[in-house]
């Protein structure tokens, strides 16, 4: 049974939507009502306020909230412009990915993996097609131990039920990727509200490095609510690298979230530089113990955004690691929040926790970092920081004094605040690329 489609679907938010989506991807029963029970907890939720603290420094009044319509699987254009351009080659692209998969509009426009990679029984694929070919093991997740609940806020509860272009990454037990998987999500100015789901699952000692980007077009206020899952099983090393290029007209809401089993290992990077305003909740579950998780990231915000980051280590079995660094560079009028937290229950002894925050203003900007310990257990090394500061005169006087113009000194010394992280990026044409396109965002209009 085939769920390719190329006529669009428009529709409106409703309990009729859930059935018409339903319909038109031929779903199985149980994701039908899976879809059902998350609409009544949309309409059973208020959106968020102020009054609550995970939204109070968000003015989401100014997002668009109005029933904008779901444009399902449209034509898609023609796509490979949205690639970036370091992932197109004229070698065969097994020379530099295991697997790409380009989803733009709600539709596969572009995929392909390399046929050794997919005779060891690795998936990259639309979501879509998954639950026809593998509805058991998406069940499985889905059902019983889904880490990014519907009924976490409407914004999920609106994924949950209207969900549709989602991703499906699967590297089964013992598989190990030498070269990364590559996705793109995109929306042109026809795409209307983005709602795609990403499920990654790593079996039992898989190692598996994605890399995973988003763009879009929009000409008017979009909103865009996503969730992320990733499962890394036993003794599994998943390399994560999310990216963020959305357009100016995009406000997003983001809920990734994973889940570590025993001696599991996660190297999570995060990349903000697009969207008018973003809120990320970003959360790692240390569940066994030896899980390790390591979370990178990094935003550069000009102009009038606003990139709200709510972040949550939770250690809920001994002998297990997290860390964490965030920075960010800020100009303009833009504005940053983080927001992050350390939860240590009372089992979770000899826990390893850190977390940092780093803010480097220029312009009026501001932002406001706001770390935080919850610790239950009595055996345990946990810290946390932040700093927000301008650039230092002195480096910038000693900059000029080579002959250098204070915009390249401030570049520089702004490259070297982000290189840090942008260099634990894992493809080294993404890196540059990366670095290409801060250096473009500095450059004053």
């Amino acid at each position: 049974m085939t769920t390719t489609k190329t006529a669009p679907l428009t529709l409106e938010r409703s309990a009729a939507a859930v059935e018409a989506l339903s319909d038109y991807y031929q779903e199985p029963a149980w994701m039908r009502e899976a879809r059902r029970e998350a609409w009544q907890h949309y309409e059973a939720l208020p959106w968020p306020t102020r009054k609550e603290e995970a939204w109070r420094r968000l003015p989401l009044e100014q997002y668009p909230l109005d029933e904008q319509p779901l444009i399902i699987a449209p034509t898609p254009a023609k796509s490979q412009h949205d690639l970036p351009a370091c992932w197109l080659s004229p070698m065969a692209p097994e020379a530099h990915a295991s697997g790409m998969l380009l989803n733009q509009n709600g539709a596969v426009v572009h995929a392909v993996v390399n046929p050794k990679v997919a005779a060891q029984g690795v998936i990259l694929t639309d979501l879509h097609q998954a639950l026809q070919t593998h509805s058991d093991l998406i069940r499985r997740r889905w059902l019983q131990g889904s880490i990014a609940r519907a009924d976490f806020n409407k914004f999920t509860a609106l994924n949950a039920a209207l969900w549709q272009g989602g991703t499906f990454v699967y590297v089964p037990e013992n598989v190990k990727l030498t070269l990364p998987l590559q996705i793109t999500v995109g929306y042109d100015e026809h795409g209307g509200t983005g709602l795609h789901h990403t499920l990654v699952i790593a079996e039992k000692g898989a190692r598996v490095t994605l890399l995973h980007d988003r763009r879009s077009k929009e000409k008017e206020p979009t909103l865009n609510a996503e969730i992320v899952e990733i499962y890394a099983d036993e003794s599994a090393w998943v390399r994560y690298a999310s990216f963020q290029h959305w357009g100016n007209q995009r406000h997003i809401v983001s809920v990734q979230n994973a889940q570590l089993a025993r001696d599991a290992h996660l190297l999570w990077t995060n990349g903000e530089l697009g969207g008018r305003m973003t809120k990320d909740f970003l959360r790692t579950d240390l569940l066994e113990p030896g899980a390790n998780g390591v979370m990178q990231g990094f935003n550069f915000a000009n102009a009038q955004q606003h990139i709200d980051q709510s972040t949550y280590q939770h250690h809920r079995a001994p002998d297990t690691y997290s860390n964490l660094l965030f920075r960010n560079v800020l100009r303009d009028q833009a504005k940053t929040v983080f927001y992050g937290m350390i939860r240590v229950e009372p089992e979770a002894q000899r826990t390893q926790g850190y977390q940092a925050n780093n803010n480097l203003l220029l312009d009026n900007a501001h932002a406001h970092s706001i770390p935080g310990l919850e610790i239950i257990a009595n055996d345990v090394k946990c810290s946390h920081g932040s700093t927000v500061s301008r650039i230092d005169r002195e480096q910038l006087y000693y900059l000029q004094s080579r002959a250098i113009s204070l915009e390249e000194a401030e570049q520089l010394i702004v490259q070297g605040f982000l290189n840090p992280i942008i260099d634990r990026i894992p493809l080294a044409c993404t890196r540059d690329q990366l670095k290409e396109e801060l250096a473009w965002r500095f450059r004053r209009a």
